[in-house]
C-alpha cells in the first residue's frame, strides 16, 4: 500500500475539512457501489435495505423514509416486486392499505451486497498500519457523532 502524506488539513480549518471529507466521502461511496455487483440502482437498494431494517410498511412511509414522491417509490416497488425481491402485503387493520414486506430473496441479495462490500473494505483495511486503523477507529467514531441528530435541538423543536 502507498504511505500516506501528511493530510493538508492540519490547520483544522472547518471549511478545508468539510471539503476534504465531503470529497473522500464521495469516493469511497462510489468505491463501495462497484462492489455490488447487482443491477438493482442506489434508490432500489436503499429501498430494499428500508424494508429490511424497519420491516413491512405502506408504500407512502417508505417514499417517506427514503425521501422520495409516490410516482418514484412505485416504480421502485414495482420492479423490486417483478424481481422478487419485495411482496405487496395486505395490511390486517385496513384492507386498503397495502403493506411492502422484503422477501427471502431480497433479504438474500442485500446480504450478497453487504458481504461483497465488507469483503472489499476488510482487504483494504488489512493493508493499513496498527496506528492508521485506529486512526479509521477514532474517525468511525467521529462520524457517528457527526451523522447522529443532536438530542438537543430535536427537543428544542417540540412544541
Amino acid at each position: 500500500m502507498v504511505a500516506m502524506s501528511a493530510p493538508p488539513f492540519s490547520d483544522a480549518d472547518p471549511q478545508q475539512l468539510a471539503d476534504g471529507l465531503r470529497l473522500s466521502v464521495t469516493r469511497l461511496a462510489r468505491l463501495m457501489r462497484q462492489q455490488s455487483d447487482t443491477d438493482l440502482t442506489l434508490t432500489q437498494m436503499a429501498a430494499l435495505a428500508t424494508l429490511d431494517r424497519a420491516g413491512p410498511m405502506p408504500m407512502g412511509t417508505l417514499a417517506e423514509h427514503e425521501q422520495i414522491g409516490a410516482p418514484t417509490v412505485t416504480k421502485i416497488v414495482d420492479k423490486l416486486h417483478a424481481a422478487g425481491l419485495v411482496d405487496r402485503l395486505p395490511d390486517e387493520r385496513d384492507r386498503r392499505v397495502i403493506r411492502l414486506a422484503i422477501t427471502p430473496s431480497g433479504h438474500t441479495v442485500l446480504s450478497e451486497v453487504r458481504a461483497r462490500k465488507t469483503a472489499w473494505l476488510t482487504e483494504r483495511l488489512a493493508a493499513l498500519p496498527a496506528t492508521e486503523l485506529a486512526t479509521v477507529a477514532d474517525a468511525i467514531a467521529l462520524l457517528e457523532h457527526l451523522t447522529t441528530p443532536d438530542r438537543r435541538a430535536a427537543q428544542e423543536r417540540r412544541p
